[in-house]
């Protein structure tokens, strides 16, 4: 059945391509214009800028360095640019007679805005200057979260900044990790994390510890067909780019509010001809609710430098260092009895960061990228035991160290290969979180190769990347709650992992009218471990899986709308059993194969500006997740079915707003969940709730602007919870100012 439909699947996808070439049609005018798109105050480049040539349906959107490039316009035209948080502007101009202009069109900031805008249209994409770039299949399933989106939502970690993301889960916890982000219903594993492009292997307990504040922006893929970002490929990733200064600029922030938190963050970054550099510092603190053991706090120290000496080079050396404590809080019924009474904490829990980015584009043709990265964590896991005076202390101390290397030529106008490699290298020595005290030494490889053609309105690409991890040592077998069970658990020792291939083919059409259609196809294989076994004691099956996304955007008015279908199906997936087996003295975890998928459609809506002092953004997921059991494909009831979020952002004058809402429909699971009577764990009733969030702020000054400002997040202090035993603080204030020079 699953091979039918992978058939019918990749049947689709070619008639669909054979359709879409047969649409394609070519501008026959001869005047071209190209530019760039940037900040009036701080000159800063601003991607996926809206450009539209009134009267006509051509457009087009600025690139990641805000540049962008218009053909067959008439003499004189009228460019209207757009950008979310930013003043619409309407540009007349005549274009020489040699047929090329050079722009520089620059924005005012107004509203703070929400994510930012890709447009459809005659799209430059120049994979030259952005070897990284996923597929155009991928477009409709990528996201960007700009600064000021995150300053006007209040978002304080990146956790609190993908709240709002399109098909985004947020399971707050009060374990090791204390949030986890899913998307689309993909975990185990969960989305992968990089900074600025430097893939971490070990990342998931950064998260709510990194200030929003030092942050530019966070591209997120939400589709699990990525290729050339991250290597899992299967949950989808969270790139998070830090921030960047081309003008001086000094910013300090000072907040407070409920339970005794607090919050201060000073910054000053500029440009100076072919060097910039950012420097940051923060401080954050709560005590969290009384009696919960939920006090944190953290200390983040931020530093960028960045030369570029001409236009064919670019360096960037970025340093993070965490220095803060993590009290894990208590859990309350239903949740067992040894999460509501065990007294622990992170503390201290240090981490430290380097990046280290080389951009070279010797010729137009061709592009190098190689990025270097390097990580060092360093908490102690302590754990009270009152009745004792006692207490005990674990290092969980890790490092990883990776290159990544990407090559783009240019093979004729209309075809781009890239390739390249990635290393990493992890090494717990004592283990890590759940089956800490168990040594992990793990080297991952991975090769890529993406060869794109365009044809005018036409972009079609296709790849294939390879991974596989080299075992030195690995201990690390529990996924569910503790590691007792797997104590006596043999390492594996110098072994190879399988290999994961996985290709990929893609691309998009532009069509009359600023409307554009995506669609993208993936499929791989993934190997069970060596030595693992399923309940009947064989080795599990291959897993198969194959992931689809299809949609279509459009722009009417000044509202951008796009539908996303999306299908991820796991023929034989590998998943623990949950059982355990002693064989020849050696007690082992236990697989099982089953298949699993999800699916289901995206909505997003996104007004870019109304009467110059609206904005607002609409989106909404419905999707279904289903795994066999016993012989029939159920409803897996662990993920919500719908996710909706809306939010609406005011600025009149010196006065700011914002109203955010998202609603989470019912979801159940057993994870954390106390035995019942009958010594089983049932599962628990989660999510089914809306929570909204308000903010306003009022400014003073022009060129040295002050911000006071209050946040309320839950205003109507809805009981929820997202994890058994862990339920939402409630409604909490706060109130701050932010000073600018």
């Amino acid at each position: 059945m699953k091979e039918k439909t992978c058939c019918m699947l990749t049947r689709t996808f070619l008639l669909s391509f054979i359709l879409l070439l047969s649409g394609v049609t070519i501008s026959s005018q001869d005047y071209e214009v190209k530019g760039s798109v940037v900040d009036l105050e701080t000159g800063t480049a601003l991607p996926r800028a809206n450009i539209m040539v009134m009267g006509t349906s051509l457009g087009t959107s600025s690139d990641e360095n805000g540049q962008f490039k218009l053909r067959g316009l008439p003499e004189l035209c009228r460019l209207q640019v757009s950008v979310m948080g930013y003043n619409t502007i309407v540009r007349t101009i005549s274009l020489s007679g040699d047929g090329n202009e050079m722009l520089i069109i620059k924005l005012a900031p107004t509203v703070l805005p929400m994510e930012a805008i890709t447009v459809t249209g005659e799209i430059e994409r120049n994979v030259i200057k952005n070897p990284a770039l996923e597929s155009t299949g991928l477009e409709l399933s990528t996201s960007a979260i700009q600064q000021r989106e995150i300053r006007q939502q209040g978002a304080k970690t990146v956790v609190d900044a993908l709240h709002y993301l399109p098909s985004a889960l947020i399971e707050s916890r009060g374990r090791k990790v204390k949030q986890f982000v899913s998307l689309r219903g993909q975990r185990y594993p969960y989305p992968e994390y990089s900074i600025n492009g430097a893939w971490q292997r070990e990342f998931h307990e950064t998260p709510f510890f990194f200030s929003a504040a030092d942050i530019e922006r966070i591209e997120v893929i939400r589709s699990s067909a990525a290729l050339l970002n991250g290597v899992n490929g299967m949950a989808g990733l969270i790139n998070i780019v830090t921030k960047e200064y081309d003008a001086p600029k000094t910013v300090a922030e000072l907040e407070y509010g409920t339970y005794d938190s607090y919050r201060a963050h000073l910054s000053h970054g500029a440009g100076m001809g072919s060097l910039s550099y950012a420097t940051a510092l923060s401080t954050m603190h709560t005590s969290g609710p009384a009696d919960m053991n939920a006090e944190e706090g953290a200390t983040q120290f931020y530093g960028q430098l960045k030369w570029r000496p001409n236009d064919k080079l670019d360096i960037g050396y970025t340093l993070l260092h965490f220095d803060g404590m993590q009290e894990l809080r208590l859990a309350v019924d239903p949740a067992m009895s040894r999460l509501k009474t065990e007294i622990s904490r992170f503390d201290p829990f240090q981490s430290t960061l380097m990046t280290l980015r080389i951009a070279s584009r010797l010729t137009e043709r061709t592009s190098t990228e190689l990025i270097g990265t390097y990580a060092n964590r360093d908490p102690d896991y302590i754990i009270e035991y009152p009745q004792r005076n006692e207490f005990s202390r674990a290092s969980e101390r890790d490092s990883e160290w990776g290159v990544n290397l990407l090559q783009a030529a240019s093979l004729s106008g209309s075809n781009t290969l890239r390739f390249g490699g990635l290393y990493n290298r992890w090494i717990a020595p004592n283990g890590k979180r759940f089956y800490a005290g168990r040594r992990n030494d793990i080297s991952t490889f991975s090769a890529v190769v993406v060869d794109e053609h365009q044809f005018g309105a036409l972009t079609i690409d296709a790849g294939l990347r390879w991974s596989r991890s080299f075992l030195e040592e690995y201990g690390a077998f529990s996924i569910e709650g503790s590691s007792s069970n797997f104590t006596s658990v043999d390492a594996i020792v110098n072994e190879w992992e399988p290999a994961l291939v996985q290709g990929s083919v893609g691309g998009s059409l532009i069509l009359p009218g600023l409307t554009s259609i995506h669609l993208n196809l993936a499929a791989g294989e993934i190997q069970p471990r060596r030595g693992t076994l399923d309940n009947d004691l064989r080795a599990p099956k291959n897993e198969k899986h194959i992931k689809l996304d299809a949609g279509l955007r459009s722009i009417l008015a000044n509202v951008l709308m796009s539908l996303t279908g999306f299908l991820t199906q796991q023929q034989n997936a590998i998943v623990l059993s949950g059982k355990t087996a002693e064989l020849n003295g050696r007690l082992m975890e236990l697989y099982l194969n089953r298949d699993q998928e999800q699916y289901g459609i995206e909505f997003e809506a996104r007004m870019t500006s109304l009467m110059d002092a609206l904005q607002g953004f609409l989106n909404i997921t419905a999707m279904k997740t289903r795994a066999r059991q016993d012989g029939v494909m159920r409803e897996n009831r662990e993920f919500p079915e719908v996710m909706a979020s809306c939010g609406l952002y005011l600025q009149k004058n010196n006065i700011d707003s914002a109203v955010l809402a998202k609603y989470v429909s019912f979801f159940e699971n057993n994870r954390f969940a106390a035995p019942a009577p009958d010594g089983r764990v049932y599962p628990q009733p989660l999510g089914d709730f809306v929570v909204a969030d308000v903010n306003a702020g009022y400014s003073i000054g022009e060129r040295a602007r002050t911000r006071f400002y209050v946040e309320i997040k839950n205003i109507f202090d809805t009981a929820y919870s997202t994890t058994v035993g862990y339920p939402d603080f409630g409604r909490t204030i706060r109130l701050g100012i932010r000073q600018t020079l």
